[in-house]
């Protein structure tokens, strides 16, 4: 794990599809044990760009499109990797709504009708005119987007991104509905790859 005092980066390459968090650690709490548990689970990829301070990590969030992450040496060797993308993020907006983007439209259909079959008391916007634009993923240099493939950005509610200590208490990991979107994503991944 690469970082400077406040960030940290991680980079696993594994199978040609990448999960990514760049808004870990405390800046989308949640987001980076997604990335995580989906990646070790699935054989997948995966990059992290976490804050790590004790308080104040909201400060470090920067629009996904706008951090030139591909310049980032682990971004690049991530980005030389990976066919296609699965970017995962939080938002502070409805609580009962999942918002799903990027410009790989065949894997956000169907990866939301597997989510909305098995997480009905949620509302998973996926047409990206009903997305409020700052977290469609629809820009190209959206790091999702990147991949020759493109991808998908998930952006979760504070719900579907709960954790809880591991057993040993030295890591947080995915807990009630985001432990179910993990294992959601994990089964997506296994039969996509």
């Amino acid at each position: 794990m690469a970082g400077k005092g406040d960030t940290s980066e991680h980079l696993h390459l594994g199978g040609s599809l990448g999960l990514v968090a760049i808004h870990g650690g405390g800046i989308e709490p949640g987001t980076e044990e997604i990335a995580r548990f989906v990646a070790y689970h699935s054989g997948a990829s995966l990059y992290v760009y976490a804050g790590r301070r004790a308080t104040g990590n909201l400060s470090l969030h920067r629009a996904s499109h706008r951090l030139k992450l591909q310049d980032r040496p682990l971004v690049k060797k991530f980005l030389n990797h990976v066919n296609m993308a699965i970017s995962i993020h939080g938002h502070g907006r409805n609580e009962r709504c999942a918002y799903v983007g990027g410009l790989h439209q065949t894997m956000v259909y169907q990866f939301v009708e597997v989510a909305q079959a098995a997480l009905s008391h949620y509302e998973w916007i996926f047409d990206p005119e009903s997305i409020p634009p700052e977290i469609r993923g629809q820009n190209p240099n959206n790091i999702v987007n990147l991949p020759p493939a493109q991808g998908m950005q998930l952006e979760l509610p504070r719900d579907l991104r709960r954790t809880k200590p591991t057993p040993d208490g030295r890591k947080l990991e995915p807990a009630g509905d985001a432990l179910v979107l993990s294992r959601l994503l994990v089964n997506y991944i296994s039969t996509a790859m």
